[in-house]
């Protein structure tokens, strides 16, 4: 393989992380809000116990959640990997 080849392939990996990061992190933050407008109607609800509607927000909720467990992961992830390519950017030169 060619170093200029290496190289361009890092840069472009750089660049698509650093795509990633504010998007992920953008879908992570909305459904993490989503979630907490969800439990603070449930809460808020009167009669919790038994109701269908409640059931439904449950679901969605733990949906909701889940979106924001894996949109953290992938922000954490494309983190961690364009802070290596910056490293090793700065160690080829």
């Amino acid at each position: 393989m060619m170093f200029g080849t290496g190289v361009s392939l890092m840069v472009a990996l750089l660049v698509v992380t650093l795509l990633v990061v504010p998007v992920s992190f953008g879908v992570a933050a909305r459904a993490d809000a989503k979630v907490r407008r969800l439990a603070e109607s449930r809460a808020s609800h009167p009669n919790p116990v038994g109701s269908v509607g409640v059931a439904d927000v449950d679901e969605r909720c733990d949906r909701w959640r889940q979106l924001a467990t894996r949109a953290w992961a992938i922000c954490g992830g494309a983190s961690l990997v364009a802070v290596a390519v910056v490293g090793v950017l700065i160690c080829v030169g």
